[in-house]
């Protein structure tokens, strides 16, 4: 599935992504940071910057801000003409 995403994400020449993560990937793979893991695969593989928005977990009830994490995208150097 998250591979079949950047696929799609690439040949519709999207310029952006942004999607949701509820983190529950992180909690299973014991990982400390809170993306899952679909989310996580996206920002690493996807051609286009990856917006990701996810909100506290329920002990962080009192700030109720969301959490965003944005990957830019790579560019390639053009070698040089001569």
């Amino acid at each position: 599935m998250r591979e079949r995403l950047c696929l799609e994400v690439e040949r519709l020449g999207l310029s952006a992504v942004i999607m949701g993560s509820r983190g529950f990937g992180a909690e299973k793979r014991g990982s400390d940071g809170k993306l899952g893991s679909v989310s996580d695969y996206c920002v690493h593989h996807c051609v286009c910057p990856v917006v990701v928005v996810r909100y506290p977990d329920d002990k962080d009830v009192g700030n109720a801000q969301p959490v965003v994490t944005v990957k830019e995208a790579e560019v390639e150097e053009e070698g040089g003409k001569g």
